[in-house]
This record gives structure tokens, C-alpha cells and sequence, in this order.
């Protein structure tokens, strides 16, 4: 996919998504309407870069906020021998997601669909 191609697709459902919450702050309940069009999005992301794409597509959209998220105000958990402990205390400047060497990934559009064509673009 390209990366214009994947910029509109992310920049509509945050359009889209900004929409809804405003009519949703007046009363007005459009998930149900709404619904179709996202599972179609999704079915063609998973088409393109397989489960485990969508599943970051999905992160960076909706866990993210179009990686606008500040991760900064909550604390950060790692497994470490079977346990959940804290890796980073709030107020820390971090990122919401990172690859093994601690470097951000999926933190802007550019960095989710270069990180989506490098690991899950199906051949």
C-alpha cells in the first residue's frame, strides 16, 4: 500500500472519528451506522498487512489517538519473569510503543506504515 493511500485512509477515520464524538456529545448515536465502514476498512488493512497488521493499525488509531496519545501521564508495565512490574513511572517522557531496543514505533502515520510494510506487508 502506499503511503498516500494509507494516509487517507487514517486521516478519514480521524475525520470521521472527531465527527462522531461531537455528535455523540449532543445525544446523537451513530456507532451502528458507522460500524460497516470500519469493518470494511479493517478487512482491507488485514488484507494487506495480515491479523497482527490490523492489530497495530488498530493500536496506533484508536489506543493511540492517531498517535497523539501523551503516554507520559500513565505508568508503563513490563513482564518481567512471569510478573507485571512498572517500567516507567508517569511524568517520564516515553512513547506508547516500542520495538526490542526501547526505539519508538507506530508513533505517527509515517512510522505505523513504514513499520507495517516492514513486518507484515504480505508477498
Amino acid at each position: 500500500m502506499t503511503l498516500e493511500t494509507f494516509s487517507a485512509i487514517i486521516l478519514s477515520i480521524k475525520n470521521q472519528s472527531e465527527k462522531l464524538s461531537g455528535l455523540n456529545s449532543l445525544g446523537v448515536d451513530l456507532v451502528n451506522f458507522v460500524d460497516p465502514y470500519h469493518d470494511i476498512i479493517n478487512r482491507c488493512i488485514k488484507e494487506f498487512y495480515g491479523e497482527d497488521g490490523l492489530h497495530w493499525f488498530e493500536w496506533f488509531c484508536y489506543e493511540s489517538d492517531f498517535g497523539e496519545k501523551d503516554f507520559s501521564k500513565y505508568p508503563a508495565y513490563k513482564m518481567v519473569d512471569g510478573k507485571m512490574v512498572k517500567a516507567h513511572e508517569p511524568g517520564e517522557i516515553r512513547w506508547g510503543a516500542t520495538d526490542k531496543d526501547g526505539n519508538p514505533i507506530c508513533h505517527s502515520i509515517l512510522s505505523t506504515w513504514e513499520y507495517l510494510e516492514q513486518n507484515f506487508k504480505k508477498k
